[in-house]
């Protein structure tokens, strides 16, 4: 999805160190009189596909560009923070399945760089999570699950071809669950709310709440009670910046911590997310100003 615009959402800082950026959420500072506004509905300009002006790519050309992509992304500061960053809380809360939406095209209309840079670029920081990830299932991979209805259909074989699902819109976010990696970078607000309908992720990529609660949600106060229930009980941090773009700008992590998964009967954790629920619904009958 092509990020909200650098005058739309604050950008994070680089990530220098993993030991102590997870933390819990402290109380809101108060709002700006000018807040930034993230996307919240596509524009009947950008729910059409624009015009084509390159020739299609082939699924070999998107493969070598992605391996290419990947070796030079794994060297890096970023990738390296991604992995402890999993590697370090991987065990707060089983993950059985990955979700990923709307991460772009990889043969844009215009054949452009930054778009597509920016695709693979948070295609390589999903799998190197779930990388991460599938080193604490024994050794079986997680089932990866994409959704994205600008995929072309080269793009769809080449996910394919990496042993992952193409699925439609919204069969995606119709899968997440207590057990999920749900990753989703600047998406528009309704994607995230429909992601979250059915319940919780164990851990989610996205914008956070930090940045939507800069914007009057009076009039859908429902959409993301679910964000803001994460905002409160998980663990976050700042997803680790790309140097060199905007791919992860205004993105959060969050992670269900283990004290609410830990050493619980079935009854008891089965109390803890009727909680959750519960929590959430609250949330959701509030108007949010």
């Amino acid at each position: 999805m092509t990020p909200p615009s650098s005058a739309s959402v604050p950008k994070h800082h680089d990530i220098t160190g993993v030991e102590d950026e997870w933390t819990f959420v402290r109380p809101k500072k108060p709002r700006r009189n000018n807040p930034p506004r993230p996307s919240q509905t596509p524009s009947p300009a950008t729910s059409r596909p624009p015009a084509r002006t390159a020739p299609p790519r082939s699924v070999s050309d998107i493969a070598a560009e992605y391996r290419a992509l990947r070796s030079a992304w794994e060297s890096s500061p970023a990738c390296r923070a991604v992995r402890a960053l999993v590697a370090a809380h991987a065990a707060a809360a089983p993950v059985t399945q990955a979700v990923c939406l709307g991460i772009g095209t990889f043969d844009p209309a215009d054949g452009g760089w930054e778009a597509r840079r920016r695709t693979y670029l948070q295609l390589i920081a999903f799998l190197v999570m779930v990388d991460e990830l599938d080193k604490k299932t024994g050794g079986s991979k997680l089932p990866c699950f994409f959704q994205e209805p600008a995929f072309t259909a080269s793009d769809a074989s080449f996910i394919a071809s990496l042993g992952h699902r193409v699925v439609d819109s919204p069969a995606g976010c119709e899968r997440v669950d207590r057990s999920t990696l749900l990753f989703g970078v600047h998406l528009y607000r309704p994607v995230y709310a429909l992601a979250l309908k059915n319940g919780l992720p164990a851990v989610f990529v996205g914008t956070g709440w930090d940045v939507w609660d800069h914007v009057s949600l009076a009039d859908d106060a429902r959409d993301l009670a679910g964000l803001e229930v994460m905002e409160q009980t998980y663990e976050k941090a700042a997803f680790p910046q790309d140097a060199l773009g905007t791919a992860f700008s205004s993105t959060s992590v969050y992670w269900r911590p283990a004290a609410s998964e830990q050493a619980l009967p079935g009854s008891s954790r089965e109390a803890a997310a009727d909680t959750q629920d519960d929590l959430a619904d609250n949330l959701a009958s509030v108007s949010i100003t």
